[in-house]
């Protein structure tokens, strides 16, 4: 009787530690659902300065008001990679509506191979990082910007 009871504990104890790690966590309601377009992991590619410039210049012109560009230090940005399974960055345009000294900001948060972010709840086993940043251009640049 004893050793049933332990045993049915022990069952007991594996099936709630299968079921934690395969629930969903929160933000999960989305994943596994059909896209539009299927994900690209290899997207991005090197573009020569002038096609950049002109890019960065035309947008500028349009949207005079927002900012230029953001910055985000590179020790954040390789911890955001660092889970072998993140294959790449998705940067959330952000309005900290709570601070107007921050205003318009970006959000990183790493992207796995399906194209589904990498959030902290997502994931019991491992703890993803996500990071913000309010440094942006032209309140923190020094005139060698892209659109100069």
């Amino acid at each position: 009787m004893k050793k049933s009871t332990v045993t049915l504990s022990l069952a007991g104890l594996v099936a709630g530690v299968v079921y934690l790690l395969t629930k969903s966590g929160r933000g999960d309601a989305d994943r596994g659902k059909r896209r539009k377009k299927s994900f690209k992991p290899g997207a991005g590619k090197p573009i020569e300065e002038d096609e950049a410039r002109e890019f960065a210049k035309a947008y500028k012109h349009k949207k005079e008001k927002n900012t230029i560009s953001n910055y985000c230090n590179k020790p954040i940005i390789q911890k955001i990679l660092e889970p072998k399974e993140c294959v790449g960055l998705r940067i959330y345009r952000v309005l900290d509506a709570r601070n107007d000294n921050h205003g318009y900001g970006i959000v990183l948060v790493g992207v796995d191979l399906n194209g589904d972010d990498l959030l902290p709840g997502k994931q019991l086993v491992v703890n993803y990082l996500l990071a913000q940043s309010y440094e942006k251009c032209p309140e923190n640049c020094d005139g060698n910007t892209l659109i100069k």
